[in-house]
């Protein structure tokens, strides 16, 4: 069988070579308008003025959320503001109110000891079974301090505190007075019981009682005591004067 035959006929070949002209041309065209258009001044300008446009509305764009930013900023920053205010005008409250609180608890403690003005603690005496406390009291009074009263001077009298609380194994003696008269005398005469095993003592509230325990401890205290339920502490300072100090709070005894 013959072969076909594998030579290009002449359109085929006409065909290819129009084909290769044209994009030649198509190119030749392009590179004229591009050189020609990128040579016009107003393309230029026109390219120019598209992307300034486009910046300038990015820009207005970016300014207009950066001035909401800002504007909420400031309202935050005023509410901010006016809570401190607050926060200042609510520490200021709670802290008269503190105070105020600390001041009425000192006049209730005043006013619970001016309650006990006539009372004094007698401790260090033998307790027996069915005791009569107030006659205890009286032969106390007038054995070991020249003292005489009538039974009518004592108001009343018990035992305080458990077995042992007042260090001696025996518990205290509570005993009020029917006059400051009387409690005023027998704590003059009270010195007397230096050396034995009676002590006699003021009836102090249980917070006076913490003050006066701080004010003994205190390094710069030589001594102290009570006076009607005031507390008087002798007070040595650094350049060694002594001087009274009267104690009703704690911040006195911090102050020496």
């Amino acid at each position: 069988m013959a072969s076909r035959s594998t030579r290009k006929t002449p359109a085929v070949t006409r065909q290819r070579k129009d084909s290769a002209n044209r994009d030649e041309t198509v190119a030749e065209v392009s590179t004229l308008v591009t050189d020609g258009l990128l040579k016009s001044d107003k393309l230029r300008e026109l390219i120019h003025q598209t992307v300034t446009n486009a910046i300038e509305t990015k820009l207005e764009s970016l300014i207009d959320r950066l001035d909401t930013q800002e504007a909420r900023l400031f309202e935050l920053e005023q509410q901010l503001e006016h809570k401190e205010q607050e926060i200042r005008y609510l520490a200021g409250q709670v802290q008269g109110a503190c105070g105020n609180l600390a001041e009425q608890k000192t006049v209730l403690n005043d006013l619970e000891q001016y309650s006990r003005r006539t009372n004094v603690r007698i401790s260090g005496i033998a307790e027996t079974p069915e005791e009569k406390t107030d006659e205890t009291v009286r032969k106390l009074l007038d054995e070991k301090l020249g003292i005489t009263i009538a039974e009518e001077a004592i108001d009343r009298s018990h035992r305080v505190w458990k077995p042992g609380q007042d260090g001696r194994g025996h518990r205290a003696i509570l005993v009020k007075f029917a006059s400051t008269r009387t409690k005023v005398a027998v704590m003059k005469a009270r010195r007397q019981l230096k050396g034995t095993s009676v002590v006699i003592r003021e009836d102090l509230t249980a917070e006076n009682m913490k003050l006066l325990n701080r004010t003994r401890r205190h390094e710069k205290v030589k001594s102290c005591w009570t006076i009607d339920g005031r507390i008087i502490a002798m007070v040595t300072d650094t350049n060694g004067i002594e001087r009274k100090v009267n104690i009703r709070r704690h911040r006195d005894i911090d102050h020496l």
